[in-house]
């Protein structure tokens, strides 16, 4: 299950972080920004691996996206922009979207080994049936 509110903390974390990390360190700060949203987020999740990794591809998507509004308002809303934009975000959201994964399970793995006792590989949650409920009782 997607877990919303951590969704929104990564994203906004990795967007002040690819501005700021972005003008600070120009080559590598996007890189740097979204693996640290992507630890965080799947710190935050602590579900499964594939859960941290499934948050942080999604920070990745969200941030690829919003990046691309902020370059395309910073322009002016420029028609002349737009063509090269496209071809611009075609190439680097996915690969926002692998640096947010990596990152998310990252996040697990830290989350994992500084509590072993209550993590699992795959601690998700089985539904119980009413049938299960009326046999214990």
């Amino acid at each position: 299950m997607i877990d919303q509110k951590n969704i929104l903390i990564g994203t906004v974390l990795a967007v002040v972080l690819v501005v700021v990390l972005g003008m600070l360190i120009p080559l590598i700060g996007g890189v740097i920004a979204l693996i640290v949203a992507g630890i965080v987020v799947g710190y935050l999740v602590n579900q499964s691996v594939k859960m941290g990794a499934i948050h942080g591809a999604l920070i990745g998507l969200f941030t690829g996206i919003i990046y691309v509004i902020i370059i395309y308002a910073v322009s002016g809303f420029s028609q002349k922009i737009i063509g090269g934009l496209i071809i611009y975000s075609l190439g680097f959201i996915p690969v926002y979207i692998l640096l947010g994964l990596g990152g998310g399970i990252i996040g697990y793995v830290i989350k994992a080994r500084q509590h072993p006792e209550t993590l699992s590989e795959e601690e998700i949650p089985e539904e119980i049936t009413s049938k299960d409920n009326d046999d214990e009782l």
